[in-house]
C-alpha cells in the first residue's frame, strides 16, 4: 500500500468563461460549480509505483493533465487494486462524475462515502479521445451522477481484473452538464495554432438562440407529421403528404451507450446543425449472440426517445456480418474464426436467432415513451443487412462458407432447378454434363461455381447460378419485409441491404433488383486519397503512407460515392458516406452531398460516424464532428432539406429487362460514352431520345441531371438526353441540365448560382473573382468553401436574413507530414483542431446592398466582433459564418 499527499483540489464557482473557470451555466442555473482533481495524486493506494504506460516524452506527456497519470499492468498478484481520494465540495449538489482513464481497459467499481457502489465497465462510452502513442490513448467517460453534501468526502475506486492495463489521469465533479476537454480544466483553452492556421475552441454550447439553430426545421418532435411513408418515389409525411429529405449521421452502440445527459446534449447539438435522422448501426445481442442485451436495450429504447424529442428520426440497422464470428462450436460447421457471410439468407436456425433479435426489439415497449418501436413513427425505417450479399466476393463457397452450410444452398438450388427442368439431371445435361464440387444428383444438390467464373464465362450454368441467387436473396428481403410489416405490426419502411458486387455492370444489376423489393435503396459509399499502413482501413497512425486526392479533379476518372441511381422510382439514400482524411482536401464534401444530392434526387445522406456528445478534438479516420464537415451542416443542411437548388429531371432512364440480367447481359456501367453511337445530333435540345441497347452511362451524366434504371418485363426502350450539350470534355466541365450548377473538373471548382443557394467550393484562390447572379466571391483560400443561404426562405435578391458559410481546411495542431505525393505521416499531432484561415471578400451585388447589416458569428453561432454595412464583406481569419439581415 501506498500513501501520497492529499492532493489541493481545484474549485470554481463562476459564471463566466476564463483560463481557470467554467463554461456559464445553461438558462435555469444560476452557475456552474465543478471540482477537479489529479488521478495519480491519491490519498492512498496499493498502484505500483511504475507501470508501461507512463509516457516517454514530453510530447506523450503533454496530453496528460499535470503531464502523468497512475496505472498497472501486468498481473497483480492477487490484489484488488484500489484508489481513494479526499474530495472537497463547495456546495450541496447533484453533480455529474467524470473519469478520464485509458480507453475502455480496467472495468473498476466506485462509491463516495458509504454510498452504493457503481461499476464502470469494459463497454463504458468513450466522450472524446486523446491518443498518447499508438495503442495508448487517454479518454474521458461519464460516471453518472452523485449527489454530495458540502464538505469533505472520500471516493474510494477498486479495479475490477486481477491483470491487464488500467490508468487514471484526472477526475471531474460538475453541477452543470459539459463535455470535459481533454486535459483541460472547464473553461481552459489550449490556443495553440499554426503558422496561418487558427484554433477551433468553441465554448460549451448553451444552445441560446443563434442564426445557425435548425432546431425550427425538425417537427416538435419526430412523428408529429405521421409515419414516414413513401409517395411518388419520395419521403413523405403521412398526416400532411410533405416531401421530406433527411440530412442525417450514423451513431454506433459507444453514442448510444452514453450516459444520458450526454445523449440529450448530443441529441440537441444534431437538431441545431440540421440533422433530422439518425442511423444506429450496430448488433444488439450481448456475449450470447441469440439473445438480446437486455441492458443495451434500455440504453437503446433511451437513445430514441432523445432523438424523438428533438425531432430526429431514427434508422434502425442491426446486422452485419463483421459483427459476429463462429467456430465448430457454434453449430454451423466447419466455420475457423469466420464471418457468416450470407448466412441469414439462407440457414433457417439463424433466421429465427435473427427474427428474435427484431422481434425482441420491435414489440418490447419502450420505458421512456411506452411505446413499441413497431408503434413509434420516431422510428421511420429498418434495414435489414448491412453490407452482404451472395453477389459479392466474400460469397466464396465452400471458404467463408463452409461445405456443411454449402449443402444447404445446394439443396435449395437443386430443388430450384428440379421445377425450372424437371428433374436435376436435366438441368446437369442442359449445362453440358460437367460437374463441380456440389453436384449430387442421388441428394438433390447443385453446386455453385465462383463468382468470377459466373460473370466471365457466363455459361447457361452461370445464368442460372445467377437467377438463383438473386431470387432466393429477394425472397429473404420479402419475407423479412412480410415479417415486420405483417407479423410485428411494423408500420415504417424496410430496405434490404446497401452493398457492392464483384462486377458492377454484370451481378451489380441482379443485386438491386433483389433489393427493390422494399421500400427504398440505399448505398454506401468513401473518397479519400491513396492510405497504406497495418490500421490504415480505420485509423491515423505514424508511419502510414498517404497522399491528398481531390474528388473535384477525381471525378474526371470515373464514379464518385455522390453519383446515385434511382432504381423503379424507389426513393434512394447513402447510409454511409465519407470524406475520410489524412486528405487534406475536404472541405468540399458537405457541400457536394447537399447540391447535387437535390440535383439527382438523393433522399437522404447519412454523414459516418459520430465519436462523441460533441466536436472532436483531434481528427481520427471517420471524423464527421469537426470544422470541415460538421461545421459546414448548416447552410449545407438549409440546401438540402428546403431544396434551395432544383430537383433535376431525368437525363437517362435505363430501362433493363430482367430476362436480359439473369442471362448475364449486365447493364450499363458508368464509364465515358462516344455520343455518336447514340446519336446525340439527332436529340432535340432539352429532349430525350430512345435507344434499343444502352450499353453504356457517361459517369458525367450523375452531374448533369437525374440517372434512372427500371427493371422491367419485356422490351422497353431506354431513354437518354443529349449530354454533349451539357458536358465538355475540352474545356473540362459539366453544367447541370437545371443551369444552376457548374462542375469544372479541370479547374477543381464548383459553383452554385441558384435564386436561393449561391457560392463556389475547390480552389478559390486560383479561381479569381466568381462572379455570381447576387454575390461575387474572391476567396484569398488556396482551397475551401464559401456558400450563401437565406435564413428565411426567400431569393437572395430579397432575403432579409442570410447565412454565408465559410470553411477552409482542418488538422491536428502539430500535424507533421512532410514531402509531397505519398509520404509518411511524422507525427499525428495533438488538439486542438486547427483550421486554416480564411480570406478574401464576398460582395452582394443586390441593390439595396448598402443597407446590409453585417454580423459576425463565432463558432457556436453567436453574434462577435463588431456589426458592419454594405455589401462587402471581408473575411476574417477565423469566422466562420456571418449573419446578413436588411
Amino acid at each position: 500500500m501506498r500513501w501520497r499527499w492529499i492532493v489541493l483540489l481545484v474549485v470554481s464557482v463562476m459564471a463566466g468563461c476564463n483560463a481557470q473557470g467554467t463554461r456559464p451555466a445553461p438558462p435555469g442555473n444560476a452557475q456552474n460549480v465543478w471540482v477537479w482533481w489529479e488521478g495519480e495524486k491519491p490519498a492512498v493506494t496499493n498502484f505500483p509505483e511504475r507501470h508501461t504506460f507512463e509516457p516517454a516524452n514530453a510530447q506523450e506527456a503533454s496530453v496528460l493533465s499535470e503531464g502523468r497519470w497512475i496505472g498497472a499492468d501486468g498481473n497483480y498478484g492477487g490484489k484488488t487494486l484500489f484508489l481513494e481520494y479526499e474530495v472537497k465540495v463547495p456546495q450541496t449538489a447533484t453533480y455529474y462524475f467524470f473519469a478520464r482513464k485509458f480507453w475502455k481497459h480496467g472495468p473498476f467499481r466506485w462509491r463516495f462515502d458509504s454510498q452504493e457502489w457503481q461499476v464502470c465497465g469494459r463497454d463504458v462510452s468513450l466522450l472524446d479521445e486523446a491518443p498518447i502513442r499508438q495503442f495508448v490513448v487517454a479518454n474521458w467517460v461519464s460516471l453518472g451522477q452523485v449527489k454530495l453534501s458540502a464538505g469533505t468526502h472520500r471516493l474510494r475506486i477498486e479495479v475490477l481484473q486481477n491483470e491487464g492495463a488500467v490508468c487514471f489521469d484526472a477526475f471531474l465533479l460538475t453541477t452543470s452538464y459539459t463535455v470535459p476537454n481533454g486535459k483541460l480544466k472547464p473553461g481552459q483553452k489550449y490556443n495553440l495554432a499554426m503558422d496561418g492556421w487558427f484554433a477551433f475552441e468553441p465554448d460549451p454550447d448553451t444552445f441560446r438562440p443563434s442564426p445557425i439553430d435548425l432546431r425550427s426545421l425538425n417537427e416538435k418532435f419526430a412523428g408529429e407529421n405521421g409515419w414516414i411513408v413513401v409517395k411518388n418515389g419520395q419521403f413523405v409525411h403521412s398526416k400532411t403528404g410533405k416531401p421530406v429529405r433527411f440530412w442525417a449521421v450514423n451513431a454506433g452502440p459507444d453514442i448510444i451507450r452514453m450516459d444520458r445527459a450526454s445523449v440529450d446534449h448530443l441529441a440537441r447539438m444534431l437538431a441545431k446543425y440540421g440533422v433530422n435522422m439518425v442511423r444506429m448501426h450496430g448488433g444488439i445481442w450481448g456475449q450470447d449472440y441469440t439473445k438480446v442485451d437486455r441492458e443495451y436495450l434500455d440504453k437503446y429504447f433511451y437513445f430514441i426517445s432523445a432523438m424523438k424529442r428533438q425531432g430526429i428520426y431514427c434508422t434502425l440497422s442491426i446486422y452485419f456480418p463483421l459483427w459476429l464470428r463462429f467456430t465448430r462450436e457454434d453449430g454451423y460447421g466447419d466455420y475457423n474464426n469466420q464471418h457468416p457471410f450470407a448466412m441469414p439468407f439462407f440457414n433457417q436456425r439463424f433466421q429465427q436467432i435473427y427474427r428474435g433479435w427484431w422481434r425482441d426489439l420491435m414489440t418490447t415497449p419502450n420505458p421512456y415513451t411506452g411505446v413499441a418501436l413497431k408503434d413509434e413513427p420516431a422510428v421511420a425505417m429498418v434495414e435489414l443487412v448491412n453490407e452482404d450479399s451472395y453477389f459479392f466476393w466474400t460469397f466464396t463457397p465452400y471458404q467463408n462458407i463452409p461445405a456443411q452450410q454449402m449443402e444447404i444452398l445446394e439443396k435449395a438450388f437443386g430443388e430450384w432447378l428440379k421445377q425450372k427442368y424437371g428433374s436435376l439431371g436435366a438441368a446437369f445435361s442442359a449445362w453440358g454434363g460437367e460437374r463441380i464440387r456440389g453436384d449430387n444428383e442421388a441428394e438433390g444438390r447443385a453446386g455453385f461455381m465462383g463468382l468470377w467464373e459466373m460473370f466471365n464465362q457466363r455459361t447457361k450454368r452461370a445464368q442460372d447460378t445467377a437467377e438463383f441467387l438473386a431470387k432466393h436473396q429477394r425472397q429473404f428481403f420479402a419475407q423479412m419485409r412480410d415479417y415486420l410489416k405483417r407479423d410485428l405490426g411494423y408500420k415504417g419502411l424496410v430496405q434490404a441491404s446497401n452493398w457492392i458486387t464483384a462486377s458492377a455492370q454484370i451481378l451489380g444489376p441482379l443485386d438491386k433488383w433483389s433489393n427493390a423489393v422494399c421500400d427504398y435503396m440505399d448505398r454506401h459509399g468513401y473518397f479519400g486519397g491513396p492510405h497504406e499502413g497495418e490500421r490504415a482501413g480505420w485509423s491515423l497512425s505514424v508511419g502510414d503512407l498517404y497522399d491528398d486526392a481531390c474528388a473535384l479533379t477525381e471525378v474526371a476518372k470515373g464514379s464518385l460515392p455522390l453519383m446515385d441511381v434511382i432504381y423503379n422510382g424507389l426513393p434512394s439514400i447513402i447510409s454511409e458516406v465519407n470524406w475520410t482524411p489524412p486528405n487534406r482536401f475536404r472541405a468540399d464534401f458537405p457541400f457536394l452531398f447537399a447540391t447535387y444530392g437535390v440535383l439527382q434526387g438523393t433522399d437522404g445522406v447519412y454523414f459516418f460516424a459520430l465519436s462523441g456528445p460533441s466536436w472532436q478534438q483531434v481528427l481520427s479516420k471517420f471524423s464527421i464532428q469537426t470544422p470541415v464537415v460538421f461545421g459546414q451542416f448548416p447552410a449545407a443542411a438549409l440546401v438540402f432539406r428546403q431544396g434551395l437548388v432544383q430537383e433535376a429531371r431525368p437525363v437517362v432512364v435505363a430501362n433493363l429487362k430482367l430476362s436480359d440480367l439473369f442471362a448475364l447481359k449486365g447493364a450499363p456501367v458508368s464509364q465515358p460514352v462516344n455520343l455518336d453511337e447514340l446519336r446525340a445530333r439527332d436529340i432535340p435540345a432539352g429532349q430525350t431520345t430512345a435507344v434499343s441497347q444502352l450499353e453504356a452511362i457517361d459517369p458525367l451524366a450523375h452531374l448533369v441531371g437525374k440517372v434512372v434504371m427500371n427493371f422491367v418485363e419485356r422490351d422497353t426502350p431506354s431513354q437518354i438526353a443529349d449530354l454533349s450539350r451539357y458536358i465538355d470534355r475540352t474545356a473540362g466541365r459539366v453544367r447541370s441540365v437545371t443551369g444552376e450548377l457548374l462542375w469544372d473538373y479541370a479547374k477543381a471548382l464548383v459553383t452554385v448560382n441558384a435564386p436561393k443557394a449561391q457560392g463556389a467550393c475547390g480552389f478559390l484562390r486560383d479561381a479569381g473573382t466568381l462572379r455570381l447572379n447576387d454575390v461575387t466571391v474572391k476567396a484569398d483560400m488556396e482551397y475551401g468553401s464559401v456558400l450563401l443561404v437565406p435564413l428565411d426562405g426567400q431569393p437572395l435578391r430579397t432575403s432579409r436574413k442570410m447565412l454565408l458559410q465559410v470553411m477552409s481546411e482542418d488538422t491536428n495542431y502539430g500535424w507533421s507530414a512532410p514531402g509531397t505525393g505519398k509520404r509518411a505521416i511524422r507525427s499525428l499531432g495533438t488538439a486542438p483542431i486547427n483550421v486554416r484561415r480564411f480570406g478574401g471578400t464576398v460582395t452582394l451585388t443586390r441593390p439595396d446592398a448598402r443597407q446590409l447589416k453585417v454580423t459576425p458569428l463565432d463558432c457556436n453561432g453567436y453574434p462577435t466582433g463588431r456589426a458592419s454595412t454594405g455589401g462587402t464583406i471581408t473575411l476574417q481569419p477565423s469566422v466562420m459564418y456571418y449573419l446578413i439581415e436588411r
